[in-house]
Protein backbone atom coordinates (compact mmCIF):
# COMPACT_ATOMS: atom_id res chain seq x y z
CA UNK A 1 0.00 0.00 0.00
CA UNK A 2 1.07 3.74 -1.01
CA UNK A 3 0.48 6.62 1.48
CA UNK A 4 1.32 10.42 1.12
CA UNK A 5 2.95 12.33 3.97
CA UNK A 6 2.68 15.87 3.44
CA UNK A 7 4.95 18.05 5.37
CA UNK A 8 3.59 21.07 6.63
CA UNK A 9 3.68 24.18 9.33
CA UNK A 10 2.83 27.85 9.81
CA UNK A 11 6.17 29.07 11.25
CA UNK A 12 8.25 29.20 8.24
CA UNK A 13 10.70 31.67 9.55
CA UNK A 14 11.03 33.68 6.05
CA UNK A 15 6.63 33.24 5.01
CA UNK A 16 4.99 32.72 7.94
CA UNK A 17 1.48 30.64 7.50
CA UNK A 18 2.14 30.50 3.64
CA UNK A 19 1.06 27.03 3.59
CA UNK A 20 -2.51 28.54 4.10
CA UNK A 21 -1.64 31.87 1.80
CA UNK A 22 -3.64 32.05 -1.58
CA UNK A 23 -1.69 31.06 -4.19
CA UNK A 24 -4.21 31.89 -7.45
CA UNK A 25 -6.91 32.18 -4.96
CA UNK A 26 -6.47 29.03 -3.27
CA UNK A 27 -4.38 28.03 -0.29
CA UNK A 28 -1.25 26.50 -1.28
CA UNK A 29 -1.95 23.44 0.89
CA UNK A 30 -5.10 22.83 -1.52
CA UNK A 31 -2.62 22.47 -4.33
CA UNK A 32 -0.66 20.29 -3.29
CA UNK A 33 -3.17 18.19 -2.05
CA UNK A 34 -4.75 17.83 -5.29
CA UNK A 35 -2.20 17.63 -6.59
CA UNK A 36 -1.00 14.57 -5.02
CA UNK A 37 -4.52 12.95 -4.64
CA UNK A 38 -3.89 12.46 -8.61
CA UNK A 39 -1.82 9.81 -7.35
CA UNK A 40 -3.09 8.44 -3.89
CA UNK A 41 -6.26 8.49 -2.47
CA UNK A 42 -6.84 11.24 -0.65
CA UNK A 43 -8.05 8.58 2.53
CA UNK A 44 -4.04 7.73 2.40
CA UNK A 45 -3.05 10.96 2.42
CA UNK A 46 -1.93 12.87 5.52
CA UNK A 47 -0.92 16.30 6.44
CA UNK A 48 2.23 16.11 8.82
CA UNK A 49 2.08 19.07 11.15
CA UNK A 50 3.29 20.01 14.99
CA UNK A 51 1.19 20.28 17.78
CA UNK A 52 1.94 23.73 18.56
CA UNK A 53 -1.10 25.99 18.74
CA UNK A 54 0.43 28.03 15.56
CA UNK A 55 -0.83 24.76 13.20
CA UNK A 56 -4.23 24.47 14.90
CA UNK A 57 -5.61 26.45 11.49
CA UNK A 58 -3.62 24.39 9.22
CA UNK A 59 -4.97 21.11 10.93
CA UNK A 60 -8.52 22.26 10.92
CA UNK A 61 -8.28 23.25 6.97
CA UNK A 62 -6.41 20.15 6.02
CA UNK A 63 -9.36 18.17 7.77
CA UNK A 64 -11.92 20.57 5.78
CA UNK A 65 -9.74 19.03 2.08
CA UNK A 66 -10.34 15.60 3.42
CA UNK A 67 -7.42 14.15 3.94
CA UNK A 68 -5.81 12.90 7.57
CA UNK A 69 -4.20 15.29 9.88
CA UNK A 70 -1.13 13.98 11.99
CA UNK A 71 0.81 16.16 14.57
CA UNK A 72 3.77 15.73 16.19
CA UNK A 73 6.94 17.09 17.34
CA UNK A 74 8.05 20.21 15.63
CA UNK A 75 11.61 20.84 15.01
CA UNK A 76 12.20 16.76 15.33
CA UNK A 77 10.73 16.06 11.83
CA UNK A 78 12.03 12.83 11.60
CA UNK A 79 10.31 11.78 14.60
CA UNK A 80 7.04 13.19 13.14
CA UNK A 81 7.39 11.46 10.78
CA UNK A 82 7.67 8.31 12.58
CA UNK A 83 4.65 8.85 14.28
CA UNK A 84 2.92 9.66 11.07
CA UNK A 85 3.66 6.04 10.33
CA UNK A 86 2.93 4.59 13.06
CA UNK A 87 -0.31 5.61 12.84
CA UNK A 88 -0.86 5.18 9.09
CA UNK A 89 1.02 2.10 8.19
CA UNK A 90 1.73 1.27 4.77
CA UNK A 91 4.20 -0.79 2.97
CA UNK A 92 5.47 2.63 0.81
CA UNK A 93 5.21 6.49 1.81
CA UNK A 94 5.45 9.42 -0.56
CA UNK A 95 7.55 12.32 1.17
CA UNK A 96 6.20 15.71 -0.11
CA UNK A 97 6.56 19.46 1.14
CA UNK A 98 3.74 21.35 1.03
CA UNK A 99 5.36 24.41 -0.49
CA UNK A 100 5.67 22.78 -4.12
CA UNK A 101 2.15 24.03 -5.89
CA UNK A 102 3.16 23.09 -9.25
CA UNK A 103 4.91 19.45 -8.27
CA UNK A 104 3.81 17.24 -10.90
CA UNK A 105 1.68 13.99 -10.16
CA UNK A 106 3.41 12.12 -13.29
CA UNK A 107 6.69 12.19 -11.09
CA UNK A 108 5.10 10.51 -8.35
CA UNK A 109 3.98 8.13 -10.50
CA UNK A 110 7.38 7.54 -12.00
CA UNK A 111 8.72 7.10 -8.52
CA UNK A 112 6.01 4.03 -8.01
CA UNK A 113 6.96 2.18 -11.21
CA UNK A 114 10.52 1.70 -9.15
CA UNK A 115 8.97 0.64 -5.71
CA UNK A 116 10.56 -2.65 -5.66
CA UNK A 117 11.11 -3.61 -2.54
CA UNK A 118 14.20 -6.09 -3.66
CA UNK A 119 15.48 -3.06 -5.68
CA UNK A 120 14.99 0.13 -3.33
CA UNK A 121 14.46 1.74 -0.27
CA UNK A 122 14.01 5.25 -1.27
CA UNK A 123 12.97 6.43 -4.75
CA UNK A 124 14.36 9.99 -5.51
CA UNK A 125 14.99 12.92 -7.45
CA UNK A 126 17.23 14.78 -5.57
CA UNK A 127 20.28 12.24 -5.34
CA UNK A 128 21.50 14.44 -7.45
CA UNK A 129 19.04 16.64 -7.87
CA UNK A 130 18.49 17.42 -11.81
CA UNK A 131 14.71 18.73 -11.08
CA UNK A 132 14.15 22.56 -9.84
CA UNK A 133 13.07 22.76 -6.32
CA UNK A 134 9.61 22.25 -5.95
CA UNK A 135 9.02 19.35 -8.47
CA UNK A 136 11.03 16.83 -5.22
CA UNK A 137 9.77 14.30 -3.67
CA UNK A 138 10.62 10.59 -2.83
CA UNK A 139 8.86 7.44 -2.30
CA UNK A 140 10.25 5.95 0.74
CA UNK A 141 10.04 2.21 1.78
CA UNK A 142 8.50 1.66 4.99
CA UNK A 143 10.43 -1.22 6.37
CA UNK A 144 13.69 0.89 6.01
CA UNK A 145 12.30 3.96 7.81
CA UNK A 146 11.52 2.27 10.68
CA UNK A 147 14.17 0.53 10.92
CA UNK A 148 16.23 3.70 11.79
CA UNK A 149 17.30 4.34 15.38
CA UNK A 150 16.58 7.90 16.19
CA UNK A 151 19.08 7.83 18.49
CA UNK A 152 21.62 7.77 16.30
CA UNK A 153 20.71 10.92 14.23
CA UNK A 154 22.28 14.21 14.24
CA UNK A 155 19.89 16.85 15.01
CA UNK A 156 20.17 17.82 11.13
CA UNK A 157 19.18 14.12 10.30
CA UNK A 158 16.36 14.57 13.04
CA UNK A 159 15.29 17.75 10.83
CA UNK A 160 15.36 16.86 7.31
CA UNK A 161 13.35 13.59 7.11
CA UNK A 162 15.38 11.22 4.72
CA UNK A 163 19.33 13.06 4.63
CA UNK A 164 19.74 9.69 6.88
CA UNK A 165 19.89 7.95 3.97
CA UNK A 166 21.80 9.98 2.38
CA UNK A 167 24.46 10.40 4.42
CA UNK A 168 25.00 6.28 4.11
CA UNK A 169 24.81 5.66 0.64
CA UNK A 170 26.60 2.25 1.08
CA UNK A 171 23.57 0.99 3.40
CA UNK A 172 20.84 1.76 1.55
CA UNK A 173 19.71 0.91 -1.88
CA UNK A 174 18.91 4.44 -3.77
CA UNK A 175 16.97 5.01 -7.22
CA UNK A 176 17.78 8.49 -8.05
CA UNK A 177 15.10 9.64 -11.47
CA UNK A 178 16.79 12.23 -13.61
CA UNK A 179 15.86 14.12 -15.54
CA UNK A 180 17.02 14.11 -18.97
CA UNK A 181 16.98 17.87 -19.36
CA UNK A 182 18.64 19.13 -16.30
CA UNK A 183 17.15 22.25 -15.50
CA UNK A 184 18.09 22.49 -11.21
CA UNK A 185 19.87 25.60 -11.94
CA UNK A 186 16.83 27.75 -13.39
CA UNK A 187 14.56 29.50 -10.81
CA UNK A 188 12.78 27.71 -7.68
CA UNK A 189 9.16 26.41 -8.41
CA UNK A 190 9.07 26.22 -4.57
CA UNK A 191 7.14 28.62 -1.90
CA UNK A 192 10.31 29.95 0.30
CA UNK A 193 9.13 33.80 0.09
CA UNK A 194 6.02 35.77 -0.76
CA UNK A 195 7.84 37.19 -3.49
CA UNK A 196 8.38 33.57 -4.86
CA UNK A 197 4.65 33.03 -4.66
CA UNK A 198 4.12 36.11 -6.98
CA UNK A 199 6.52 35.14 -9.23
CA UNK A 200 4.94 31.77 -9.57
CA UNK A 201 1.60 33.16 -10.14
CA UNK A 202 2.57 35.03 -12.69
CA UNK A 203 4.32 32.01 -14.50
CA UNK A 204 1.30 29.88 -14.15
CA UNK A 205 -0.94 33.42 -15.49
CA UNK A 206 1.75 33.38 -18.26
CA UNK A 207 2.13 29.72 -19.31
CA UNK A 208 -0.94 28.22 -18.21
CA UNK A 209 -1.51 25.33 -15.84
CA UNK A 210 1.63 23.14 -15.84
CA UNK A 211 1.07 19.24 -16.03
Amino acid sequence: MFRAFIQARMSSSRFPGKVLAPFCGVPLLAHVVERVARVVPRTRITVATSTEGSDDPLAEYARLLGVQVYRGVLDDVFRRFRGCLQESPCDWFYRVCADSPLLLPGLLTEFARHADPATADIVTNVFPRTFPQGQSAELVRAEAFLSVDPALLSAEEREHVTLHFYNRPRMYRIVNIVNPHDVSAPQSLAVDTLSDMRRLERDVATLGRLE
